[in-house]
């Protein structure tokens, strides 16, 4: 896990088991939002998510070999940590793509350009 932090107010949680699109996305990111958080497994991220009042979350959907789907870990994550505003699910996968269930914002491709992905978590 690591922590960037800038000017707003907003707390966003990047979880991908790809260091490198943490890194890139908190890159490009870090000037909307005022504390970036990464994780690379729900379990570090849902540890975030118990210490921290996060805004905002862009969660990877295939996160590697043994750990649960983002899409379906994440769609209870709004009633569960009731800080959270905007919940985007990215994806390399169409089986995800669609309409996006309850608690779930929005599901977009991981080739989603980052300026777009600010504009849907409103940051």
């Amino acid at each position: 896990m690591t922590t960037d932090s800038t000017a707003s107010d907003a707390t966003l949680l990047i979880i991908d088991d790809e260091s490198s699109v943490c890194r890139a996305l908190s890159r490009i990111l870090r000037k909307r939002a005022g504390e970036i958080v990464t994780a690379q497994t729900i379990v570090d991220a849902e540890l975030v998510l118990d210490t921290k009042e996060v805004t905002h979350v862009l969660c990877d959907h295939l996160l590697g070999p043994g750990q649960p789907k983002g899409l379906e870990t994440a769609i209870h994550w709004k009633q569960e940590y009731p800080s959270i505003q905007k919940l985007i699910i990215l994806t390399g996968t169409d089986a995800a793509f669609g309409d996006p269930p309850a608690g779930i914002d929005k599901v977009l491709p991981k080739t989603t350009d980052p300026m777009l992905l600010a504009e849907y978590l409103e940051l």
